[in-house]
């Protein structure tokens, strides 16, 4: 809907430029500006999910809690030392799997769901390819890597993040047509640019709020770091960790016998 509304104002812009243009001495000034303008709504509507410029993603939780979300895995060297993190401290998260990830490493994501851990689709390939496919190829992708966890966990993901948190219109229709949820987040982490942990955690922990959709990646050796760290600053402020599903009250799956 808000790419619709860009690309009517730009229409309308061009075509109310062209019908002045004889008195208006800067016409090539102001077209050049119009189309600058198209160009960067549809390059940050795509590569900041927050907007919801072309899929409407779920960012940002209705509860006084916060849910805390990996993506990438699972991974492993470093998903069990998450596992084992979070066992510890009683918190369920949310793993936003690779499907080609899934082939070599059933049994780690048999063991995210068996600790009670919720299990999202994050793409078959995860390659930025995808975003320049077509809407056909990008629904098999995106259907490859629900296979992949149904196989294993007896259940069909609901959620899904696109890979990158990059959209366009073909994600659209290929989220809608699975009947899928596209899940964005509120803070995201950077673990995956740097290694410097108590950077990490200055700049985390001033971000949650209510409702905080957090972005991690369960492959970061940082991210090992940084984990009890953000665990431990939320018990200390009251704030409750709760699942995904909890936070935004949608259910995570559908059973196969549905």
């Amino acid at each position: 809907m808000k790419h619709n509304l860009t690309l009517a104002f730009t229409i309308i812009a061009l075509i109310v430029s062209v019908y002045f243009h004889e008195h208006n001495p800067y016409f090539s000034y102001l077209v050049t500006g119009i189309g600058v303008f198209y160009f960067l709504t549809v390059v940050f509507g795509s590569g900041l999910i927050r907007l919801n410029y072309f899929v409407d993603s779920v960012n940002k939780g209705k509860t006084e809690g916060i849910a805390i979300t990996f993506d990438d895995g699972p991974d492993p060297e470093i998903t069990p030392q998450i596992l084992d993190i979070l066992a510890k401290e009683n918190v369920k998260a949310s793993f936003f799997v690779i499907g080609h990830q899934i082939e070599q490493h059933k049994e780690l994501l048999q063991r995210i769901d068996k600790e009670g851990h919720t299990i999202g689709n994050h793409s078959f390939s995860h390659t930025k390819q995808l975003t320049r496919t077509s809407t056909t190829k990008l629904k098999h992708d995106i259907a490859k890597c629900t296979t992949a966890i149904e196989n294993v966990i007896q259940r069909k993901p609901i959620f899904f993040r696109p890979p990158f948190g990059i959209t366009n219109p073909r994600y659209k229709k290929a989220i809608k047509s699975l009947g899928l949820t596209s899940i964005g987040w509120s803070i995201r982490s950077l673990d995956t640019k740097t290694t410097d942990a108590t950077a990490l955690y200055n700049k985390v922990s001033k971000k949650i709020t209510k409702g905080s959709i957090l972005l991690l990646h369960d492959t970061q050796k940082v991210t090992v770091e940084l984990l009890p760290e953000i665990i431990q600053y939320c018990k200390n402020n009251g704030i409750n960790i709760v699942s995904l599903p909890e936070l935004i009250n949608q259910r995570a799956y559908i059973c196969t016998d549905e």
